[in-house]
């Protein structure tokens, strides 16, 4: 074990014997206090325990240091201060009186949800995780990112606070495209918020702070954890039916965030007196696709709101589709559309002294997305104000729909540019079709054998098999490169070499369009891990453990004086927290009846231990004696 004073408890980076952290900058020691874990706790026989990052209804997040693999890791233990308390022992967590099923229920679906989040590692902005484990009657996820750096923390060393449209795109994207895969595989964040995001130390955004549902609403059986301001209203409703479009909302808030500056207004309170706004000067700098995603992203109304991540990520695109779509965001009369082509009024109020702009009478007074100069939003106003006597700056729907305009005049110059091009290309290729043909002396069609390469013209292609062949064959094959935005996720295999492609996301034969996402999941090779603990358990119980992980059990039995209990696991070789390959043999010895001495391992064939080249002992194919 790595000596503890060397440890600094805030960042778990080794500080040596430097008085201040030469990694964090921190001299002194965090507080640590009931019923927290103490600090340099060891858990799992793997993992010291520094300082609490974050609490809520469900558990604790901790910094932590891995001990086997010597790096610092985050671990987050399953710990609802509603349902259960602290033992004396300062580690192990009971279920209090009367809360032992509800607190069993939590506890499994803690383990479901990060042995899911576990499964699908390898994604480009989700944390890795890497071990789940239950110890002291409760259980832990480990992930290998820090979390020194949170969004929240780094919007708010910005100067302005707020980030232009293309550094959020290459932020965000990726993120947009690891929320997607999340859904598909039944992953529903539900409490995403500017701190739910950290900051690798590449610059990229990964996704953190996954709770179980139980904490995600106001009438849970947990103490409930909800963002005021990224939470949608369902969130806050004791029957509110939450989904994908609960991610959409709150990561479209946080989009709003990043681009505007401030928290945006409470779901409940915008239900109410509906006054979002973004300050004009930022508003005339975005795009219009972009503000209208942020419109149909955050409506109040699930039914009205952008229901999954491929409407999203088309609404924040500059494709064709979301240009246009943006036109119709904002009306004549001041009013903008939602899906599905109802109409609602997004009402304009004027900062003190302004001049109200003059619309259309019978505006209708529907709730809608204000976007006006200074405007108080979430108790900050905007530094920009109408001068008395003066109108009021444009509103942004002006703005939007001039943007629009001017790009309806760019397309029609565009195509007439092309249809005057157009005619004179098709007859340079013919003239020069018939030159090479008399050069080479062809004979007209067909008078040779030719394979057509692909046109890099062609807008769409048809989705071949990729399962079987090499990632870095594919990714870097110029054609489907063109076609594909290709995405790597990894996973661990017993069946598949490393670096080859399991799974792809898009089936075998389908026609897709240029650009369109497709997700290859690449083998890893065979996963190693470090023992269960399966001592004390019946053979079925142990296989019950084992078997999931990928291992083949071999059954041996040991002597027993009598002072244990006949037919329970003794111990297991290798031996508990031992790595161990995913596809290995392990032996699980069984202390016997009293009636006999040790036996040699025997699994459903039979197994003995043998010894490989390397000298390690291995459980091979034996025979019964």
């Amino acid at each position: 074990m790595e000596d503890l004073s060397k440890f600094c408890f805030h960042c778990m980076e080794l500080k040596g014997d430097h008085r201040v952290c030469p990694h964090c900058g921190k001299a002194d020691t965090p507080k640590q206090l009931y019923p927290l874990l103490p600090l340099g706790s060891y858990v799992g026989g793997r993992y010291y325990i520094g300082k609490a990052i974050r609490q809520n209804g469900e558990g604790v997040t901790y910094a932590a240091y891995d001990n086997k693999e010597f790096h610092r890791c985050t671990i987050r233990e399953f710990f609802p201060q509603a349902l259960s308390a602290r033992d004396p022992d300062m580690v192990s967590v009971f279920p209090a009186s009367g809360s032992l099923q509800a607190f069993s229920e939590c506890r499994d679906s803690f383990n479901d949800m990060w042995k899911k989040l576990m499964r699908l590692r390898g994604l480009t902005a989700l944390i890795t995780v890497t071990d789940v484990f239950a110890a002291g009657n409760t259980s832990y996820a480990v992930y290998a990112e820090s979390e020194e750096i949170t969004l929240r923390d780094r919007l708010l060393s910005i100067p302005q606070g707020y980030l232009d449209w293309e550094q959020a795109r290459i932020l965000f994207m990726p993120v947009l495209s690891t929320l997607g895969t999340l859904h598909t595989s039944g992953v529903i964040h539900k409490g995403i918020n500017p701190e739910a995001f950290i900051f690798t130390e590449d610059g990229r955004l990964k996704l953190t702070d996954f709770c179980i549902p139980q904490v995600r609403t106001a009438y849970g059986d947990l103490d409930s954890d909800i963002h005021d301001g990224y939470a949608p209203l369902e969130v806050y409703s004791e029957d509110g039916n939450l989904g994908t479009w609960t991610d959409i909302y709150s990561f479209t808030g946080v989009l709003y965030r990043a681009l505007v500056g401030t928290t945006p207004i409470s779901a409940p309170v915008r239900a109410q007196n509906d006054q979002m706004m973004i300050p004009a000067p930022i508003a005339e700098k975005l795009p219009p696709y972009v503000i209208n995603a942020l419109i149909n992203g955050m409506q109040i109304e699930p039914k009205d709101r952008t229901r999954n991540v491929e409407q999203l990520r088309s609404n924040l695109s500059a494709s064709p589709r979301a240009v246009s779509a943006s036109a119709s965001v904002y009306k004549a009369d001041g009013r903008f559309s939602l899906p599905g082509g109802e109409l609602r009024t997004a009402p304009v109020t004027v900062a003190p002294g302004g001049v109200q702009p003059t619309y259309p009478a019978q505006r209708p007074a529907n709730p809608g997305v204000v976007i006006v100069p200074g405007q108080s939003v979430s108790g900050l106003v905007d530094p920009v104000t109408s001068v008395p006597g003066t109108p009021a700056k444009r509103p942004l729907q002006d703005a939007a729909q001039d943007a629009y305009m001017e790009q309806q005049k760019k397309d029609k110059q565009r195509k007439t540019l092309t249809l005057i091009l157009v005619p004179i290309i098709v007859l340079f290729i013919v003239g020069a079709g018939l030159i090479v043909s008399s050069l080479f002396g062809s004979g007209g069609p067909g008078s040779h054998e030719t394979t057509e390469a692909p046109s890099q013209q062609s807008q769409t292609m048809t989705v071949p098999s990729f399962v079987g062949k090499y990632f870095d064959d594919i990714a870097h094959d110029a054609y489907y490169s063109q076609f594909l935005h290709i995405i790597k996720a990894e996973n661990s295999s017993t069946e598949y070499a490393a670096g080859v492609i399991m799974y792809q996301s898009v089936p075998v034969g389908t026609p897709v369009a240029q650009g369109t996402e497709i997700i290859l999941t690449v083998s890893s090779g065979k996963k190693t891990f470090p023992v269960p603990d399966v001592t004390g358990m019946t053979y079925e119980q142990a296989l019950s453990v084992l078997a999931p992980q990928g291992l083949v059990c071999a059954k041996a039995s040991k002597y027993n004086d009598g002072t244990h209990v006949p037919d329970t696991v003794a111990e297991t070789f290798p031996l508990a927290g031992q790595s161990i390959t995913q596809g290995d043999t392990i032996q699980v010895i069984l202390w016997s009846d009293g009636s006999q001495e040790d036996t040699t391992a025997e699994d459903e064939s039979t197994a003995e231990i043998q010894t490989d080249e390397s000298g390690r002992q291995v459980i091979g194919p034996g025979s019964r004696n």
